[in-house]
């Protein structure tokens, strides 16, 4: 069948549509998938009859795997099981190791690598259809899976101690998948009625009893609320044990997938003390005890009431049923005490006698999980609290470490191993080695690749080479075969692996590395040498970034592999032959690839060294040679540039001050926290590695200058990096000042800013004016508001119902505004959560003044949701601080609850009321429009007034019915009166009386309870013909 498919896609390729060769960008074109147009950053252009997309846009979208090799210009997809691989320039692509002709090949235009939408998405098996008239690619994808992938962890941990939901949190991964997953579903079950369900009885929970999370672009971590239920109806609630699944729900038909449950967890029911977080364990030892066991955690910001730590080492098949009551229960034999230090990570290695949870010593082979318990020091008043979980660990005898691949390469044509060159770096430790197999897998393959599979591969399908103590980059030979068995060849893309083989003491402990990227073995063309080489020293940073090299390309790049920049000192330049550059190695030159603009500029790096392995510098003549390196049949058909001009580096560049320096008292922690430094970087960073802060004594301003700025200790400056054109920060708790005393109150201090360049000496820095006197001193809160209180007033259902009174500050003079929250009553809030509050979730208020005002009906609570009627909210009045200091902020507040009271449903109005006279049969003609939609209208009343007397829906409502004509619901919207009818007045119609009319919608009842009346009509008067 593939042949088939195959054959069919050739055709389809080699069949041109219309036959024209230029890029046609300005035409427009647009690209949908399934019905949904597909957003580009850069629009689709033609190119030879075929519409070409950036790379990734159209593989993404077509959710396939993609990856682009800068190196040999190839791009390789992936999905459902084939393999696509497309060459930049290349007449031919491959489909699952078949080669097919492109009429039009993958190329780049404009700096954007683009490729053919119709080749991309009929290779990956998608429909596509061509709309010449509209110029519109219509794909329709055939992917077809059979369920969600399931997630791979759920965690959850006991976060506070409110006895219900809300001291849950629950974290779970991302599925690997989420292409067909509608929505994820938390469910929480008794941990004594796990052994009963799984996704069937997981799908019939009700939504009630699970908490639904959308899919994102991160793991989620929720957390629970007060009403939140276990599967079985029951509230969640303290001393109760319970595990938590996740159930990956499948778009449309699609199955659904059911996550392993998490450890159990028994929330608490008093205040604990905090649990600390991290928590690690590596194997570090080949004692085979509890030596080999490596503990570290992050302690909890706040230890005061915590005592100190208690590791505890857990056979992870027993790590679900541990919790703190277990903890609790276990003798010091069991548990190793870690004691509090100021550190904020303790570590520490366990001892050889330690034993697990359950009095077995530590040994190999057995998979363990780590928790770590805080120690209240006060159980009276807070419990002691425990860890999530660590990753589980298995202590072995020893480790191989894993090779790390750094290139490969295609270098050669001869259509075998022979082309593919493997660059990876050696062990650091290579006694417990014997030596190294290299694996070459089809990508196609690569995903499902392991360690175990490796060691399962037959010895005539991997190459292995000795240990030499240096660093690999060889070759494979000719009759090198991949792991299927099949010999190396081009066409085929491929990926590499490295494993570090055990031997003596770690036989059978192999490493394997990771993939390297992809490549795939092609033929190619000739080389050409660049022009208009030029070299310039463009900065003074004393290294090679100073050394500016540009050149035209070569004209035809497409056997070209990439350029060498050769940097040789001016006194060999006359003997640097072709020769020579092939045999320089890699650390000693910088490559540039092909492709791009055809005018290369390019400052060299850093760490760039001339071609006798010395660091570029000042004070050394250079000249710079630029090698066109050949690949495919032109490997080793380089050509070699002749020599740039001579050119010798220096320093020519001046270091720039920065302006507008100011200093701030912003705070009240009488340490460095409290000032605030800004200032507006200098003109050109080019040359500026750094700035530094200096706080001197007013005293002793007059006197610093940059050379004393340089001598300062690090201890006794702040360093700020070069970040955006205006920098603004607060200095550190432990600044001080350049004679080393910390910064404090009542000192009176000035400021200077030092711009540092690269190599730090006095004559590459610039020193700034000093700021203005500065002396930190206390600052004052604000108060908060009086007699808040809040009352609902209407019933639009609204932020209009809601009225707030306060009375103002006893001292307003350091208020910047009020702000006016709406909270909803079952959610705690507290000062740090009304600073945390964000526009437009607030009302704000101007100072000085009391306060009555009615809220809008576009007010949100303090979450951004709008206001709903029934729901219980409380009301608080936010101060905020002139200094901008959030900690100076004073909260008043909460108001009792209100409550938003519902407003009664109306029934639609009618429009376009109209009155005419008509002479001829003494009557007055109304006309009206119905709604269009008549849901809620048993019927309407049209009625006449006196013109300008006007009407409302109150009295219209209560007229009596010989007050007005009835017309019914599916009725003609006409109505004509005579002088035999009256008005709603019940005065008789007269001739020669302006009347007006209006139509009352009366309301069924059901769906409408409220009457609701038209605008009022023209005016218009009855006329009586003459006889």
């Amino acid at each position: 069948m593939r042949k088939i498919w195959a054959t069919i896609l050739s055709a389809l390729l080699i069949f041109p549509l219309v036959l024209q060769t230029p890029a046609q960008a300005a035409q427009a074109i647009s690209i949908y998938i399934n019905g949904v147009k597909l957003p580009t950053d850069q629009a689709p252009v033609l190119v030879g009859s075929r519409a070409m997309l950036p790379l990734r846009a159209i593989f993404e979208a077509l959710d396939a795997e993609v990856d682009w090799n800068n190196k040999t210009k190839t791009v390789s997809a992936w999905k459902d099981g084939t393999t696509v691989v497309l060459k930049i320039n290349a007449r031919t692509a491959t489909v699952n190791n078949q080669t097919l002709s492109l009429d039009v090949p993958a190329q780049i235009l404009q700096g954007r690598t683009l490729v053919p939408v119709r080749f991309v998405s009929e290779a990956l098996g998608e429909d596509v259809v061509w709309d010449a008239s509209s110029k519109t690619v219509y794909i329709t994808t055939n992917s077809n899976p059979v369920s969600a992938d399931p997630v791979t962890y759920v965690s959850a941990r006991d976060i506070a101690d409110n006895g219900d939901g809300r001291d849950m949190q629950i974290s779970f991964s991302r599925a690997s998948n989420q292409s067909s997953i509608d929505h994820y579903r938390v469910m929480v079950v008794k941990a004594n009625k796990t052994s009963g369900f799984n996704l069937a009885s997981a799908l019939k929970v009700p939504s009630a009893n699970y908490t639904s999370v959308a899919v994102g672009s991160i793991d989620p971590t929720i957390t629970l609320t007060s009403q939140s239920r276990d599967v079985e109806g029951d509230l969640i609630k303290a001393g109760q044990s319970y595990v938590v699944y996740v159930v990956s729900v499948g778009k449309g038909n699609l199955a659904s997938a059911l996550s392993y449950p998490s450890s159990s967890i028994t929330l608490g029911t008093k205040n604990s003390v905090a649990a600390v977080s991290n928590v690690r364990v590596t194997d570090v030892s080949d004692y085979g005890d509890g030596r080999d066991l490596y503990v570290t955690f992050t302690r909890p910001s706040k230890d005061s009431d915590i005592s100190s730590y208690r590791i505890f080492v857990v056979k992870t098949k027993d790590a679900s049923k541990f919790d703190l009551a277990t903890a609790n229960g276990l003798s010091s034999q069991y548990y190793t005490v870690v004691n509090k230090t100021s550190n904020s990570t303790l570590s520490t290695a366990l001892s050889s006698s330690v034993r697990d949870s359950a009095g077995d010593y530590i040994r190999n082979g057995v998979p363990y999980t780590v928790f770590v318990q805080s120690i209240s020091s006060n159980t009276g008043s807070a419990a002691h609290k425990l860890s999530a979980a660590s990753s589980s660990i298995t202590l072995s005898t020893g480790s191989v470490a894993a090779p790390v691949i750094t290139q490969v390469l295609d270098e050669s044509d001869y259509g075998d191993g022979r082309d593919l060159r493997i660059s990876f770096t050696k062990l650091a430790d290579e006694s417990k080695i014997s030596g190294y197999r290299v694996f070459v897998v089809k990508a196609s393959d690569y995903g499902s690749f392991n360690l175990t599979k490796a060691n399962n591969v037959s010895s005539s399908n991997y190459t292995e080479w000795n240990k030499d103590g240096y660093n690999f980059n060889r070759n494979l030979p000719s009759g090198a075969r991949d792991v299927d068995g099949a010999t190396i060849r081009n066409g085929v893309n491929y990926r590499v692996f490295v494993m570090a083989v055990g031997s003596g003491a770690y036989a059978g402990n192999n490493a394997l590395s990771s993939p390297s990227y992809a490549i795939t073995l092609l033929n190619n063309y000739s080389v050409g040498k660049v022009s208009n080489l030029n070299v310039s020293d463009v900065s003074d940073y004393n290294d090679g970034r100073d050394l500016l090299v540009s050149f035209n390309r070569a004209s035809d790049e497409s056997n070209l592999s990439h350029y060498r920049v050769l940097v040789v000192k001016a006194s060999n330049a006359g003997k640097f032959d072709l020769a020579k550059a092939n045999a320089v190695s890699r650390e000693n030159y910088t490559q540039i690839n092909k492709g791009g603009n055809s005018y290369v500029t390019q400052a060299l790096s850093s760490g760039a060294r001339d071609v006798d392995g010395a660091a570029i510098r000042n004070g050394v003549n250079y000249r710079v040679f630029v090698l066109s390196v050949g690949s495919g049949s032109y490997a080793g058909n380089n050509a070699l540039t002749g020599p740039s001009s001579a050119i010798t580096l220096s320093n020519n560049y001046n270091i720039g001050a920065i302006s507008g320096l100011d200093v701030q008292d912003v705070n009240d922690n009488n340490d460095g926290r409290d000032l605030q430094v800004s200032f507006t970087r200098a003109s050109d960073e080019s040359n500026i590695s750094h700035y530094r802060v200096y706080v001197v004594k007013a005293a002793n301003a007059g006197s610093f200058n940059a050379s004393k700025a340089l001598g300062v200790p690090a201890a006794n400056y702040t360093r700020v990096d070069k970040a955006g054109s205006y920098l603004s920060f607060t200095l550190p708790y432990n600044a001080r000042d350049v004679d080393g005393a910390a910064i404090r109150n009542g000192v009176s201090y000035r400021v200077f800013v030092l711009s540092v360049g690269y190599d730090g000496s006095a004559s590459s820095s610039a020193l700034s004016a000093a700021s203005a006197a500065i002396t930190l001193s206390g600052n004052s809160a604000v108060t908060p508001v009086g007699n808040l209180s809040a009352a609902v007033n209407g019933n639009h259902g609204d932020g209009r119902d809601i009225v707030v009174n306060f009375t103002r500050s006893t001292a307003e003079n350091n208020i910047a505004e009020h702000r006016i929250l709406v909270v909803p009553a079952s959610q705690y809030f507290g000062k740090e959560e009304a600073n945390a509050v964000r526009s437009p979730n607030y009302t704000v208020v101007s100072a000085g003044r009391d306060v009555s005002q009615a809220m809008t009906a576009s007010t949100r609570d303090v979450n951004g949701n709008g206001l709903k009627t029934g729901e219980a909210y409380r009301v608080y009045v936010l101060s905020v601080s002139k200094s901008g200091t959030a900690s100076l902020n004073a909260l008043a507040g909460p108001s009792g609850d209100i409550r938003l009271t519902a407003v009664d449903p109306a029934a639609p109005s009618a429009t376009g009321v109209s009155v005419s006279a008509d002479g001829n049969s003494a009557s007055l003609i109304v006309s009206f429009t119905k709604p269009a939609n008549e849901n809620g209208i048993s019927s309407y009343a049209v009625l006449l007034v006196p013109a300008g007397e006007g009407m409302n829906e109150s009295r219209a409502s209560g007229l009596e019915s010989r007050l007005y004509r009835t017309i019914g619901k599916g009725g003609t919207p006409i109505v004509t009166f005579t002088e035999a009818d009256v008005d709603a007045s019940g005065n008789a119609i007269t001739a020669g009386t302006a009347y007006q009319a209006y139509v009352l919608s009366i309301a069924d009842g059901t769906n409408a309870t409220v009457n609701r009346l038209s605008d009022p009509s023209n005016s218009a008067a009855l006329t009586i013909a003459n006889p």
